[in-house]
């Protein structure tokens, strides 16, 4: 829901594209090399480069006039034809004796480009160094050499090119210790690059940057020992630092020590109790240790101050969803809503607040309202679940067969949900078929096998239910649920007690806390004629559920020991709050005068 996540993370960085494609060692081989390094926003490193490849005259020839040698031409052309036809090392060779031909810094840039797809470090290596010496203040070059040194263990020079690019940061573009960290954290070998960042903290020791950087690193690297120590450090050098208190706490919870933690925050709040950034960090602790009550309180102690915050705003909503609290959390999204931001999150929620106080026609339209993003799928679940509880089951059927069409992926869900509206309306013959065309094309697919068996039980095809859960069980012999149903329904519609009492206690095995199989052991007693067990265990799940199917066991078993006023009772008081189940009716109407 919300992590506990500290959120200065180490970004992406645009100009050391060709670091990180060699760092995250690309695998789909780049059949057209592109003269362009950086990566468009948002493309996975190492992922293919769409973009055509430019001719050579126009990408290679230098802005300055140089004479263009019948050798240079040779490597430049030789190179251009092998990345066509995808043979890259040829390529990649060709363009580097190019680049130590030339002094266009383009035609390096280009063969590291080149080698980097290629996967021939030791091409790219070279490519990246003759980019630095034609354009020595090219921080893309610098950055490119900087991870090919880390990658190929030339420490000394790489701590070099890190040193260069700490005090030669781009304005305006952050810190310079964000490009070394991001460089530093794809590099695999963590030892390697905890001691290229050793070696530029340990130069700077009253830089409190460097310092907090080398402990995000160990974060990184999950030293919990050093990013303690490197953590600490930074808090003697600038007491009460905002971020290093927040991290510090997060390397207490990575190891299990959430306590510490939460009292490390509670410290801090006490120095710092305007800080918003901290709350907000607390917050996020405290949901991750399932205080959500305590979290709720935080934030709403921080929408206080920030009354429009919609982090604040969206976050307690949920909170006070988690708790419960509907009201509250109504209100939240509402106010998402005035301020229109997070709107199809909202719709969506507001949906499912109103379908909870039992408002179908304004859940309808809330969910109606959701056209996209992550939610839109199960708004479409659960419209079609309301348009069949108000008695409009062809267009539930029809939205959920469109969406099958639209999401195959998803088809096995659509069909249980489809299932399941069917049986709840006693549609039961039209669920078996809807579940048997299903598995004609899945036939193992276990969780459909579970849901005709449930449905075979219901027509009394006993012997189809049967046989669908030992299918079950073929696939997955310790399957809980499967255990369970088998061992319930043949001591409940066989006399194949012990074998059922023997499924059941391998379910009960496996979770003994399971009020279905409470039941179910209960149930076997009783058919086993062993009441005083039977009644033991119905009253536990009865009082762990309060289900009304419970409820006429336990109260069958009451009655049938001579308690039938504590029979009725039970029967009266499920009655009450479930009325009209139909297997409670039956049981009542069976024994009652």
């Amino acid at each position: 829901m919300i992590g506990f996540t500290y959120k200065n993370a180490f970004p992406r960085v645009g100009a050391a594209a060709l670091a990180v494609l060699w760092l995250t060692a690309c695998n789909t081989i780049l059949p057209k090399p592109a003269v362009k390094t950086t990566e468009p926003a948002g493309q996975t490193p190492g992922a293919e480069v769409t973009e055509p490849p430019q001719s050579v005259a126009k990408d290679v020839v230098p802005e300055r006039p140089e004479p263009l040698t019948a050798d240079l031409l040779y490597e430049v052309l030789l190179g251009e034809i092998a990345g066509q036809r995808g043979v890259l090392d040829v390529s990649g060779a060709s363009y580097l004796q190019a680049a130590r031909e030339s002094d266009d810094p383009r035609i390096a840039e280009r063969a590291l480009n080149i080698a980097v797809y290629g996967k021939r470090p030791d091409i790219a290596l070279q490519a990246a160094r003759r980019w630095v010496e034609l354009a020595p203040d090219k921080l893309e070059a610098r950055q490119a050499l900087a991870a090919l040194a880390l990658r190929n263990g030339q420490m000394e020079e790489a701590v070099e090119q890190f040193d260069y690019l700490l005090g030669h940061q781009a304005a305006g573009s952050g810190s310079p210790y964000q490009v070394v960290l991001t460089l530093l954290a794809r590099e695999p070998d963590k030892k390697r690059a905890l001691a290229v960042m050793a070696e530029l903290a340990n130069a700077r020791p009253d830089d409190v940057d460097a310092q907090f950087a080398y402990a995000r690193l160990a974060v990184h690297a999950e030293d919990w020992l050093l990013a303690t120590q490197q953590i600490e450090r930074v808090l003697a050098l600038q007491p009460g630092r905002t971020d290093a208190l927040i991290l510090r706490a997060q390397i207490a919870l990575k190891q299990g020590q959430g306590e510490l933690a939460r009292k490390q925050f509670t410290a801090a709040l006490q120095e710092k109790p305007d800080d918003i950034a901290l709350r907000q960090a607390y917050a996020r602790l405290l949901v991750d240790l399932d205080d959500f009550d305590g979290a709720r309180k935080q934030y709403q102690q921080l929408l206080r101050k920030q009354p429009d915050n919609v982090q604040i705003i969206y976050s307690l909503a949920l909170l006070s969803l988690e708790a419960g609290q509907l009201d509250d959390a109504e209100k939240m999204f509402r106010k998402l809503l005035k301020l229109g931001v997070q709107k199809q999150q909202a719709y969506y929620y507001l949906g499912a607040i109103a379908e909870d106080k039992g408002k179908r026609k304004e859940a309808l339209k809330w969910y109606s309202k959701v056209t996209k993003g992550d939610h839109l799928f199960e708004a479409q679940v659960r419209i079609a679940n309301l348009e069949a509880l108000e008695g409009d089951v062809s267009a539930a059927r029809e939205r959920l067969r469109k969406l099958r069409l639209s999401q195959p992926a998803q088809s096995q869900r659509l069909y249980l949900v489809e299932g399941s509206i069917l049986s709840r309306i006693d549609w039961n013959e039209e669920a078996f078929k809807l579940y048997s065309d299903y598995l004609q094309i899945r036939p193992d697919d276990i969780e459909v096998l579970y849901a005709r068996s449930l449905v075979a039980e219901r027509l009394g095809r006993i012997d189809q239910a049967e046989a669908d859960l030992r299918h079950v069980l073929k696939i997955e012999p310790d399957n809980s649920r499967a255990l369970n149903a088998l061992g319930y329904t043949l001591a409940d519609r066989t006399k194949r007690y012990d074998e059922a009492l023997k499924l059941i206690e391998r379910a009960y095995a496996q979770t003994p806390d399971d009020p279905a199989v409470i039941d179910s052991m209960g149930w076997v007693m009783y058919r086993l004629g062993r009441l005083p067990e039977a009644r033991e265990y119905l009253q536990k799940a009865f009082d762990m559920t309060q289900d009304p199917e419970i409820a006429a066991h336990l109260g069958e078993v009451l009655w049938m020991q001579g308690e039938k006023d504590a029979a009725l009772a039970v029967w009266n008081k499920a009655r009450e709050s479930h009325p009209g189940n139909r297997l409670l009716e039956d049981t009542v109407r069976r024994f009652s005068p």
